[in-house]
This record gives C-alpha cells, sequence and structure tokens, in this order.
C-alpha cells in the first residue's frame, strides 16, 4: 500500500522530488481537463519518495493518476463511483475526486489516521474535491472475506444496498505474494459487471504471481497496456498498468 516500504528497499534509490510536487501531480484546476490542460509529464527517478515523516509516496500512482487525467478519460469519471484498494497517502484518490468523482479510499485502521490527515494536507495545498463536482472519503477495508466482513466497508455494503463501483484503482498493491489471495477475493467481492479495474505496479518479485493466479481464476478480462505507446511511464522502469473486467457469461 502506498505509504509502506517495498521489500527490497536497500535495492532502491531514494527519490529526491519534494512531497508538494506530487501533490500537484493532482491538480488540474477546477474543471475536468481539456487538451492542453495537464502539465508537462515529471520524470521520476527512482520509484517511491520516502518523506520525513517516514511515509511514502508511490510514483507508479501518479503515473496512473496522470493517464486517468487524460480528457478522454477524466470525463469517463466525472460523477462515478472510485474505489481506491491500499490508497496510503490519497494522493492518487484526491487527484481523482478532483476530476469529479466520488472516491472512497480505503486501507487498514491502524493507516485512516496519516491517509485523513493527508486528504487535509492536500484540500489545502490543491484545493477540496467539493469545488470540481467530487467527494473523498476515508475508510476502513481490509482484504479477503474475514477481513472484509469484518471491516467498516464491509459493514457498511451488507447494512444497505450500495450501488457497486464504476471504477476500483489498484496502484503498487501486488508486491506482497502472502496478499494476493485476499485482494483476488477483494476484487470479486466488489466487482460488478460494470467495474473496470485500474491496476498499476514497478515489477517486483513475486507480482507477477498475482496475474497468474488471475488468470487461472478465468473471471477477469484482462488488458496489458503497452508502456509509451499507451501511457507515459515518466522515467520509471518496469512498470506495468493493466485494464481489467469481469467476463461476460
Amino acid at each position: 500500500q502506498n505509504d509502506r516500504l517495498p521489500a527490497q528497499r536497500g535495492a532502491r534509490r531514494r527519490c529526491a522530488a519534494m512531497a508538494e510536487t506530487c501533490a500537484r501531480a493532482g491538480d488540474v484546476g477546477d474543471e475536468a481537463p481539456r487538451e492542453g490542460d495537464l502539465p508537462p509529464a515529471p520524470r521520476y527517478t527512482c520509484d517511491f519518495e520516502e518523506r520525513p515523516d517516514g511515509t511514502f509516496i508511490w510514483h507508479a500512482s501518479l503515473v496512473l493518476l496522470r493517464y486517468l487525467q487524460a480528457p478522454e478519460r477524466a470525463r469517463l469519471l466525472r460523477g462515478k463511483r472510485v474505489l481506491e484498494l491500499g490508497s496510503g497517502l490519497g494522493h492518487l484518490g484526491h487527484g481523482l475526486a478532483r476530476l469529479g468523482a466520488h472516491v472512497t479510499c480505503t486501507d487498514q485502521a491502524k493507516c485512516l489516521p496519516v491517509l485523513q490527515a493527508s486528504l487535509e494536507e492536500l484540500d489545502k495545498s490543491i484545493g477540496p474535491a467539493c469545488a470540481t463536482g467530487g467527494s473523498i472519503r476515508a475508510i476502513e477495508l481490509n482484504w479477503g472475506q474475514d477481513g472484509f466482513d469484518a471491516s467498516a466497508l464491509g459493514e457498511e455494503m451488507a447494512a444497505s444496498a450500495a450501488l457497486p463501483f464504476d471504477f476500483i484503482i489498484s496502484a503498487e498493491v501486488v508486491y506482497l505474494e502472502e496478499t494476493h489471495d485476499l485482494l483476488l477475493y477483494t476484487w470479486q467481492r466488489l466487482c460488478s459487471p460494470g467495474t473496470v479495474i485500474y491496476s498499476v505496479f514497478i515489477n517486483r518479485p513475486f507480482s507477477w504471481n498475482f496475474f497468474a493466479k488471475l488468470h487461472d481464476l478465468d473471471h477477469f478480462e484482462v488488458e496489458q497496456m503497452d508502456e509509451d505507446k499507451d501511457f507515459d511511464p515518466c522515467g520509471l522502469e518496469e512498470i506495468h498498468m493493466h485494464r481489467v473486467t469481469l467476463k461476460r457469461v
């Protein structure tokens, strides 16, 4: 999740970019972006930034945000229900809410105070989601059946006829092999026939095992996007992006 250190910490260089620069990656003004509205693409020299307080911003999540900010995709997000898994500091979710989406950021209960504080900081530095017609909130969600049923979002969905999510965002959440089955359950539990899942990750040991399990499950259509052709990697190496939907019965 976006505030956690990858297993291969010693093998990665720390990025010198400032947190404010990352926050501004989600700043596209008060309306959905038009051609020419997006600032020049950032260039990252490593896959994450460690902030002074020990939290992390994962640059792959900002690559996905920039991809979704393109006018032809941003207009599809406006007014839609978006769920982000493993929101961390919430930069991606906040950026989507600024596009006019209604975003539910999720993380473990112990991470929520940091997430909520970061969202409030982003409101002050960039502007609140309500200024562009969107909304954003943070709520507890644990992956897997037991975790899901016991978490706040699971209880909320069980207590009401909740509308399905139009989009699910999974940025940098497949690097721990022991969470793959839990994440697979969560995707299946939350994905409706009209839901689109966007996944992005930097290749690390075991990351592709998740997609092998996804293939074996045979419930999803997976479209792999081509680096440079379909999206700008912003200088990151071995970054992979996918668009995932339920297979039609």
